[in-house]
């Protein structure tokens, strides 16, 4: 599919990065996700009266799906939103270095830096293969599924702290079953690096200030990153495993065809 009419959607709010309505991407079977349903993004602990204004009013808000840590939230919680219903689904435990953002977990990873002997990107693929293989992340994707399938109406906001590992990963088996061609979820995926570079420079410029080490300036750049083979090791995951993404879903996620088709119902429309 050539996929000329590839649009991000980006949803400029004051007091968070990385937002972004899936909305409009096309399927290999000519449907497009409806608009105002899927939303995808990064910390929402700085969310002003005027965003969750727009939220509600332009995107009718009804879920927000959090997918960070138990560290995270205690330290930066979401705003408790009227009408608005909170779902906490920690993707990740709290020691999975390398994919939270917490300051002392990034304290953590530095010392795990200067003695790592693989490189960070390799690190990194090994990283996303577990997002989508460790018996933790699947209970959790389930849960995020189960969430979806319940949601008849309205958007549904799912986040992380920078809204690029986990919520790239529930992206790309989310976008991966309602038909969207591997190059968009790719440059979807890819296009964090642009809507959250401030928020990465923050910690780029954090982990160079407490290391003053050339390895562990070097390894942060990476981890923050957007590299397309993050993203490609998944894929490569689960065709080894499972053959395709439909195959995971049913057989780790017990989303039959059934449930399947629904999800597709739910969230799709024709162009």
């Amino acid at each position: 599919m050539n996929n000329k009419k590839f649009v991000i959607r980006r949803i400029p709010l004051e007091g968070a990065n990385n937002t972004r309505d899936l909305g409009g991407f096309e399927t290999v079977d000519g449907k497009v996700i409806k608009k105002h349903r899927l939303i995808r993004s990064g910390e929402l602990a700085s969310l002003t009266s005027r965003d969750i204004q727009v939220l509600k009013d332009e995107y009718a808000l009804k879920k927000i799906v959090d997918l960070r840590t138990d560290m995270e939230v205690s330290h930066k919680p979401d705003l408790e939103i009227e009408g608005v219903d909170f779902e906490h689904i920690p993707f990740v435990d709290t020691q999975t270095v390398g994919i939270t953002r917490e300051k002392n977990i990034v304290v953590s990873a530095i010392k795990k830096i200067k003695t790592m002997e693989e490189t960070a990107t390799e690190y990194m693929e090994s990283m996303y293969r577990a997002l989508i293989t460790s018996e933790h992340c699947i209970k959790n994707i389930k849960r995020f599924f189960e969430v979806l399938l319940e949601n008849e109406e309205g958007s549904v906001i799912f986040h992380c702290s920078a809204g690029k590992d986990r919520v790239g990963a529930a992206c790309m088996i989310l976008l991966s079953i309602l038909g969207v061609p591997q190059d968009t979820i790719i440059k979807d995926y890819l296009a964090t690096q642009k809507f959250g570079q401030k928020y990465n420079q923050k910690y780029e410029s954090f982990a160079k200030f407490v290391s003053k080490n050339a390895k562990v300036s070097e390894y942060a750049s990476i981890f923050l990153s957007t590299n397309k083979n993050f993203i490609l090791a998944m894929y490569d995951e689960i065709e080894k495993r499972y053959g395709t993404v439909k195959n995971y879903a049913e057989e780790c996620l017990g989303l039959d065809a059934e449930k399947q088709e629904k999800l597709k119902a739910m969230y799709l429309e024709v162009a």
